[in-house]
């Protein structure tokens, strides 16, 4: 049986985009890895939420202060 040089050719590029390449590709994650990843961004979340919170209260202080201070004037 002869095979023709186009023949051999779609042949191979059917072998080559058949075979899964996990080397070159990304490994998916596990689901307990995806859980350990969306908890650490959500405890990033609740730190800057933490910092704009004090800093929040801080200002309300201040505000307070001036409010205050006008007053007695």
């Amino acid at each position: 049986m002869k095979l023709s040089a186009p023949k051999i050719l779609t042949f191979g590029a059917l072998l080559a985009l058949a075979v899964n390449l996990h080397s070159q590709g990304i490994m998916p994650k596990s689901p307990l890895e995806k859980l350990k990843d969306v908890k650490a961004k959500n405890a990033e979340l609740i730190d800057k939420q933490n910092a704009t919170l004090e800093k929040l209260d801080e200002m309300d202080k201040a505000a307070e202060q001036m409010r205050f201070l006008t007053k007695r004037t």
